[in-house]
């Protein structure tokens, strides 16, 4: 049986993560898992009168989606550090989706370094599924932004996985080589030929990336922008309904400190929308 791990702190945003899980676990005849860490230190007393009334709330919450929808659903308290908790529960329950609510902070990438989002995000082995809208519908409209890399092929494959009756849209943005230096009048025609390949490369590119895949994703939903990608991927949403966002992660291991990448950073720093940020299944 798949098996969801919603990560709630029992505040607003836990309460959105908790509500796109039981959408999920419904429509995938999935097991719910519901986590909440404590932080460690308390006296022993207090310890235990918290742990009580936390697992009494936690249980609450499981017990209404069991008898409301169906759901096989176990509550779980944890003790330590949010993120390594997170992170050690992963693997102890076999989960295969991890959901979290959307950083309280939104829109500066600063605030969100070093929050607990973003240290599981850049170390966790399963998709990530950072929930921001209060909503339990389907998703029907989902954008990928894609390097062409294996992690984004997987990151299709996954996203298809997850919402198989949406519309699912590629965006891969490209820069024109030296375009910079190609811009004074005299070099027009130098770069209006850079610009014509760095397309035609894009296009090879799209081609090639989408090899076996053509099915999931139709010919009108390819879009190729040159421009930077995270201000192209705003611009997307803000043009086009979008109710999920998917992005590639590189790097998984906590031992070597790997980083999160820059475009997965500065979207979720910020969500536009629900992201789903997934791992390669090989570091890339």
């Amino acid at each position: 049986m798949e098996r969801i791990l919603v990560a709630t702190d029992m505040a607003e945003q836990g309460d959105i993560a908790l509500r796109r899980g039981a959408a999920l676990a419904k429509g995938r005849n999935a097991q719910l898992i519901l986590l909440h860490v404590m932080q460690d230190g308390l006296p022993d007393d207090l310890h235990a009168t918290f742990e009580g009334a936390l697992m009494a709330r936690l249980e609450g919450q499981a017990t209404d989606l069991r008898e409301r929808f169906g759901l096989d659903v176990v509550a779980r308290i944890g003790v330590g550090t949010d993120w390594m908790v997170i992170l050690d529960r992963i693997e102890a329950e076999g989960a295969d989706l991890l959901i979290m609510g959307a950083h309280r902070n939104p829109g500066l990438i600063d605030l969100f370094r070093g929050t607990t989002v973003e240290r599981v995000a850049k170390a966790c082995d399963v998709p990530l599924l950072v929930a921001r809208d209060d909503t339990d519908q389907p998703y029907s409209s989902v954008l990928l932004a894609t390097d062409f890399s294996l992690a984004a092929r997987e990151a299709l494959v996954a996203a298809h996985r997850l919402a198989p009756a949406a519309r699912i849209r590629l965006l891969h943005c490209y820069s024109v080589p030296f375009g910079g230096v190609l811009r004074g009048t005299a070099r027009k025609g130098v770069m209006a030929h850079e610009r014509q390949l760095a397309r035609a490369e894009a296009e090879t590119g799209m081609d090639t990336f989408l090899g076996g895949l053509e099915t999931i994703v139709g010919p009108s939903d390819r879009e190729l922008i040159e421009g930077e990608t995270v201000s192209a991927i705003r611009e997307e949403i803000r043009s086009a309904p979008t109710d999920l966002l998917v992005v590639g992660t590189h790097g998984r291991s906590r031992l070597s400190e790997a980083l999160l990448g820059s475009v997965a950073r500065g979207l979720m720093a910020d969500p536009p929308c629900d992201i789903l940020a997934v791992p390669p299944s090989i570091d890339t």
